[in-house]
């Protein structure tokens, strides 16, 4: 919820009532959970399905392994299904029209979670080691004494730097609890608007594991309590993770639900008709026709990604005539 607020702060207005309007759809009875209703604790709505939701908590982080001591993971397998499939999945969904409202309004509650869960660094990793040759599966085989039972739930916990229980639905006490933690996060690290690209959410899981590899499993060994030193750390890079998070979730969707006017510029060459666009490198563009301005329905023609700040279509006139539109 503290990446979400974050990012809700950060959505540009026409954005922000896009994503209000999708939160407030109703939902089926069996995705219904209490005190999800607005775009902050719809974050948390994710959670709630993961054991009822067959394979759904396998997509909440990405195995990516390392070795502590040299055990060999040379046979281990990411699985396919992972948080870095189901980001990309819920941009494709998304930006596609032909997607009902109501599967864009589960994809958005998705995208708000799995945003913040890949920025956990123990989300992204999973450490090898002699009494886990299997893998440690993001910290929760690496087990401690004292207040926390395993890595994994330090770092969920930001080493006590997210103790404060914020229960849902949000009271007025809890919203200031919330607000604070946000106003410390964003003092240190403010926000600088970087959209008009849809990025790669491999490269967060790579960064992220780079953080697990180089401060979540430095300093503190197996079996052991964490020291005051390791858990400054832990709640210095939380603070930094959560920033990234939620700044990252509002470029992303000030990016994917922005509403940009373009023009098609066309133009013929080598025998076919062309035109082309300005266009966000990594959104997906709708091309549809008719052939008769009048008629009533446009027909679907192609989807293209655009690969870059350019997209140009070409099609070998079959036709006296024909219409183009290009929908975002």
């Amino acid at each position: 919820m503290v990446v979400a607020q974050i990012a809700y702060n950060h959505l540009d207005p026409a954005v922000k009532a896009k994503c209000d309007a999708l939160i407030a759809v109703p939902l089926a009875a069996n995705l219904t959970s209490t005190g999800t209703s607005n775009f902050v604790t719809a974050a948390a709505w994710a959670d709630d399905f993961k054991s009822t939701l067959t394979g759904s908590g396998i997509q909440h982080y990405i195995d990516l392994p390392f070795s502590l001591d040299g055990t060999s993971f040379s046979s281990f397998v990411t699985p396919a299904s992972n948080v870095v499939q189901m980001i990309n999945l819920c941009i494709s969904n998304s930006q596609n029209i032909a997607v009902s409202q109501s599967n864009q309004a589960v994809g958005l509650r998705y995208l708000i979670h799995f945003v913040g869960d890949i920025q956990q660094p123990l989300h992204c990793s999973t450490a090898f080691f002699a009494t886990q040759p299997s893998g440690d599966g993001g910290g929760n085989g690496f087990y401690l004494t004292g207040t926390w039972t395993c890595l994994h739930y330090l770092w969920d916990d930001g080493g006590g730097y997210l103790t404060d229980s914020i229960s849902r639905p949000l009271t007025p006490a809890n919203q200031t609890t919330l607000n604070n933690k946000v106003a410390d996060v964003e003092a240190a690290y403010p926000y600088t608007p970087n959209v008009g690209t849809v990025p790669n959410p491999m490269d967060w899981a790579v960064e992220g594991l780079a953080v697990a590899t180089n401060v979540s499993y430095v300093g503190i060994t197996t079996n052991t309590t964490p020291t005051t030193a390791y858990l400054n750390t832990a709640m210095a890079t939380t603070k930094q993770r959560m920033a990234l998070g939620g700044h990252r979730l509002a470029d992303l969707l000030n990016t994917i639900f922005a509403t940009n006017s373009f023009r098609l510029n066309c133009f013929p060459s080598g025998g076919n008709f062309n035109f082309s666009w300005s266009a966000i490198p990594g959104r997906t563009y709708h091309v549809k026709w008719k052939q008769q301005l009048g008629d009533a329905t446009w027909t679907p023609l192609t989807d293209i990604i655009a690969p870059s700040n350019s997209v140009v279509f070409a099609e070998t006139p079959s036709q006296i005539q024909r219409f183009y539109r290009v929908n975002q």
